[in-house]
């Protein structure tokens, strides 16, 4: 299925909504920036210490996109708990999924957080069976098996079943013609796809070397139905690493990956996080990982940097061409008494980094208003009590804010081409 949109139709929309709509004017509107007698709109634009050509690439890509209405821009997003409830990066991936008529995407990666025991994004609703065990980066065991959702579920049983299907006010129309399940393969279990529609085909092919079973749809489809049967007594267990619902339609698929209480430590712990990344083949990969670095007591600058560093390589290692994209941590108070003033050294090391490799950057911390400002959302109703994480209205707050400023950033790429 293919959804081209004209040329001219792209043109003028695209023209209208990045150079004409100024933030001002966006600001007049509760949809986009909510509340804003707390944000700092003044620090709402990305940075590019290094200079703007290292997004290039990225934005030829919005270009085929939103221009003329083909090809496909994939993002992946990783951080801690802002990210595991999916409602910051939901609004921008809905954002992004609405900017270009015409076009749909789709949904991309996702984890059944729900078999782990944890806390599951509303918009999709796993149900399985069986008894599952899980895993996550947090726990201190070097070179773990986790890839890029940071969690693993196994189990031990002889047959389980999964079912996801989605549901909420996201973007309509979440449908896939092809999936991959990402799980340990050296086991005698067979993963199977299948539907409750007797007329729906679908094929199945192993990859082993890559780490995933794809399954093909002959039709679009939105609900998947995944079977896991033991096919050997003496096998331990099938794992689970994650799944990706594809399509072959033009559009924005955002994988967003977060894990409660997950810090660089945590996320360079997963074994095949540069496999499975190559696998996505991001056009921009965004790192939201530091609010909890900066909540350790033994907490240092000098470590997170090489710990940031080293993640960066493995971004490059897996998508050579992808840009980056650092957001600095929201500001936050330790036990609800005193601010963290950590923070202000996590966006120093994210702007070092910037400009040594080549990233770009997005002050959420300035966006927030700086030191307190977690105190004054909290006040408007935009964070928790905790003074650490924000309600949801706070994350819609904080997608519609990096949607603009992501915009404006493409914005001026389109200023800037061809002079």
């Amino acid at each position: 299925m293919s959804f081209r949109v004209p040329r001219m139709t792209a043109v003028l929309f695209v023209t209208y909504s990045l150079l004409s709509t100024s933030i001002a004017e966006a600001q007049e509107n509760p949809l986009w920036l909510p509340d804003l007698s707390v944000v700092d709109t003044s620090a709402n634009a990305l940075r590019f210490p290094a200079g703007r050509q290292v997004w290039e690439g990225y934005h030829r890509k919005l270009d085929k996109l939103m221009l003329e209405g083909t090809g496909q821009v994939h993002i992946a997003h990783f951080g801690g708990s802002h990210l595991q409830a999916d409602m910051w990066s939901m609004e921008l991936r809905s954002r992004l999924q609405q900017a270009v008529p015409g076009v749909r995407g789709g949904r991309g990666f996702i984890f059944p957080y729900a078999m782990a025991k944890t806390n599951n994004p509303y918009w999709y609703l796993p149900e399985y069976t069986g008894k599952w065990t899980a895993h996550k980066n947090l726990e201190r065991i070097d070179d773990a098996p986790l890839g890029i959702a940071g969690y693993t579920v196994t189990t031990t049983d002889t047959l389980t079943t999964l079912k996801v299907s989605f549901r909420g006010e996201v973007y309509a129309g979440y449908q896939f013609n092809r999936v991959k399940v990402f799980h340990r393969m050296d086991s005698s279990y067979a993963v199977t796809a299948y539907s409750k529609d007797p007329v729906v085909h679908i094929e199945g092919t192993e990859e082993p070397g890559k780490g995933y079973t794809e399954f093909q749809y002959d039709r679009y489809v939105d609900t998947l139905y995944l079977r896991f049967q033991r096919t050997a007594a003496d096998q331990l267990g099938f794992t689970l690493r994650g799944i990706t619902l594809e399509s072959d339609d033009p559009g924005f698929f955002y994988h967003a990956n977060g894990v409660n209480g997950a810090s660089t430590t945590s996320w360079l712990r997963c074994r095949y996080f540069a496999d499975e990344l190559a696998v996505i083949k991001p056009d921009l990969v965004v790192f939201s990982i530091g609010i909890n670095d900066a909540h350790d007591p033994d907490f240092s600058a000098e470590r997170y940097k090489r710990n940031y560093s080293e993640l960066i390589a493995r971004v490059r290692a897996a998508a050579p061409e992808a840009a980056i994209l650092l957001t600095t941590n929201t500001d936050s108070y330790v036990k609800r008494r005193y601010p963290n003033k950590n923070g202000a050294a996590v966006r120093d090391v994210m702007m070092q980094l910037a400009e040594e490799q080549g990233c770009a950057v997005w002050d959420t911390f300035g966006v927030m208003g700086g030191m307190h400002g977690i105190v004054r959302w909290e006040k408007a109703g935009l964070a928790k009590k905790d003074l650490v994480h924000m309600t949801r209205p706070g994350y819609t707050a904080l997608g519609d804010l990096l949607f603009s400023a992501l915009m404006e950033a493409y914005g001026e790429h389109l200023r800037t081409a061809g002079r």
